[in-house]
């Protein structure tokens, strides 16, 4: 195919666009430096034909203005395409402290969603379009994402002929959630009135809490033996997950002033101080005391060898999606592998260190606010949450020292 016209280019969305710079001397009666407006397809060859159509109009309302003496009334821009919101949407999200990972993730499904039903205003989808979606994602292989980011060119009826297994319910759900979001920004810019996807998830009778598997003793028996060759990190980071419950980003991220002396405790001070630091929520910040296993393995001896105002694992390179936490969660994902943890029906990763702390502690009769602020969860009414201030380490130490998994 020959190169492209002048006036037609690609987004990096794949999406073909019409543009035509207005003279200077137009622009005052246009009301505009330059026409553009999306062609709403990413086939070159439907774009050069539209191209052409864009062209005559532009050229028509031109010529108009040239012709008269009366100004020309500005023309209505298009009203934009789904396509077309997504870089106001990943601004918004970018404000408002969300992950570029989430972000992304997001905009995949955005762009799945445009597969099934194209790519319209979003006041143009409708019921039917949802239903659509869910009857089509449904039957999408895991990972369908993940695949097309690599694959563009794969059609989704390739992907599903070629796959013996589906995305779960909870991938489903996942999916739904992201539309609503994306759906309910568009419906606070203007742009539509009503969310198609509001009410498309499907309810699962299985309880949440067993989504992910806990680790029982034995496995956390393999896990110390596997580690206990190894050094810095890979050592560390288990036996911290083990005995906080932090997220494993939050344990890759921390520096040595993150470990603080506070009335006669050892604390750990989850917190954004350095950029280079996130936090999930703003209910993630918060300050633990460490377990006294942790002190007696010897780690605040290893934090004291830090250098100041650097990480403690200053060997990990930092993701531009996942942070430091990026190789860690892959050598984990091996390990667990290779002592078994996969071989069962739930799901055993590093956030299960979260699910076992949180049940070892349940299983105690810790309250839920309690263990809320350990792990960094909202909890609790409005009282606790707006007006209640942070659990101090000394209020903590029980829970703390409770843990024995």
């Amino acid at each position: 195919m020959p190169s492209n016209p002048p006036y037609l280019y690609r987004s990096r969305h794949g999406l073909w666009y019409f543009r035509l710079v207005v003279p200077p001397a137009k622009r005052p009666s246009i009301g505009k430096t330059e026409i553009r407006r999306s062609l709403r397809t990413r086939s070159k060859r439907e774009a050069v034909i539209r191209c052409a159509e864009a062209l005559v109009e532009a050229q028509k309302l031109m010529e108009g203005e040239s012709t008269s003496n009366q100004p020309v009334s500005p023309v209505a821009p298009p009203k934009p395409v789904l396509s077309d919101l997504l870089e106001a949407y990943r601004h918004h999200q970018s404000l408002e402290g969300v992950s570029l990972k989430t972000i992304d993730d997001k905009q995949s499904v955005i762009r799945l969603l445009i597969r099934i039903c194209g790519d319209k205003t979003p006041s143009e989808y409708t019921l039917d379009d949802a239903k659509r979606f869910r009857d089509t994602a449904l039957k999408l292989p895991p990972l369908v994402t993940r695949i097309l980011r690599k694959n563009p060119d794969r059609t989704l009826r390739e992907l599903i002929s070629e796959s013996d297994t589906t995305i779960s319910i909870t991938t489903y759900n996942n999916y739904i959630k992201n539309l609503v979001s994306v759906f309910s920004f568009a419906i606070r810019e203007g742009y539509t009135v009503h969310n198609p996807f509001s009410s498309m998830k499907i309810k699962q009778k299985t309880k949440v809490n067993t989504f992910r598997g806990v680790f029982t003793r034995d496995d956390v028996g393999l896990l110390f033996k596997a580690i206990s060759v190894e050094k810095g990190w890979k050592y560390w980071i288990p036996v911290l997950g083990c005995y906080t419950g932090l997220r494993l980003n939050e344990i890759c991220q921390l520096y040595k002033e993150d470990i603080k002396h506070i009335n006669g405790l050892w604390c750990i001070h989850v917190q954004k101080v350095y950029h280079d630091q996130h936090l999930k929520t703003p209910s993630s910040e918060r300050l633990i005391p460490i377990h006294q296993g942790l002190i007696d393995l010897g780690f605040i001896d290893y934090v004291q060898q830090t250098n100041d105002g650097t990480r403690i694992f200053s060997d990990l390179v930092r993701h531009q999606k996942h942070g430091y936490s990026a190789t860690p969660s892959k050598w984990f994902g091996r390990l667990r592998v290779k002592l078994g943890f996969t071989n069962s029906d739930t799901r055993k990763d590093f956030h299960s260190f979260r699910h076992t702390i949180a049940n070892d502690l349940k299983q105690k009769g810790y309250s839920e606010n309690l263990i809320g602020g350990l792990l960094g969860h909202t909890t609790g009414g409005i009282t606790n949450n707006r007006y209640g201030k942070d659990y101090k380490p000394e209020v903590l130490l029980p829970l703390v020292e409770a843990i024995s998994i």
